[in-house]
């Protein structure tokens, strides 16, 4: 996506952040045309950013009014991730290394929870537990190794909470456990540049394919 198009989808949401508005109202105010903002506000409602709130009379026929959904401040927000280091950095220092796994290994038996698990073969169980950590903001593929899988991510979600405290690793394999069904070990690298990796034990799905 080039910048003056990039340029014209944060300045369509940040004007509806301010206040909800129509396509002529957005399209006079970035100076770029009418087309152009019906082409951007459709991109933005596939992803959940902006919604019709409204209309508004017009000369011909109710000019339709956006206005931003509950995600956008998700969606632009840098507060959570420093958020989630401190706090775990705080967690750390106020329990024993064994209570400060437990509510790791609970954090991910609780994000879990939030996730239908139906009853599939483990193959399936693994996509889904892809998904859902693509959900969560990263990015992996399954490679086969041997008789195991294994889930390899490419850099890390919560990179900036594991830089701090690699503790938060045992919540994303408490997470990976519990979707999955069996046994996983996280094996994940917690360098400069985070990235996850997920193994679950070969001797199970060499049973359980």
């Amino acid at each position: 996506m080039n910048k003056e198009v990039t340029g014209a989808r944060n300045g369509i949401v940040q004007l509806l952040r301010k206040r909800k508005s129509t396509v002529e109202n957005l399209a006079r105010e970035l100076g770029i045309t009418e087309n152009a903002i019906r082409a951007q506000i459709a991109l933005l409602r596939r992803e959940g950013l902006v919604e019709p709130v409204g209309e508004m009379k017009g000369t011909r026929k109710p000019a339709v009014i956006y206005g931003p959904t509950r995600d956008v401040d998700l969606h632009f927000s840098k507060a959570y991730p420093s958020v989630l280091a401190n706090l775990v950095d705080v967690l750390a220092d106020q329990m024993s290394p064994k209570e400060f796994r437990t509510i790791m290994k609970k954090l991910g038996q609780k994000l879990a929870a939030s996730r239908p698990r139906p009853a599939r073969n483990l193959r399936e169980r693994v996509e889904d537990a892809v998904k859902f950590y693509e959900s969560l903001g990263g990015l992996a593929e399954i490679e086969e190794e041997g008789k195991g899988l294994i889930i390899k991510g490419y850099g890390c979600p919560l990179a900036e909470a594991v830089v701090t405290h690699a503790g938060i690793c045992v919540a994303m394999e408490s997470l990976m456990n519990e979707l999955i069904g069996v046994p996983v070990h996280q094996r994940c690298d917690r360098g400069k540049t985070p990235s996850c990796r997920f193994e679950v034990e070969a001797s199970l799905t060499a049973t359980t394919r």
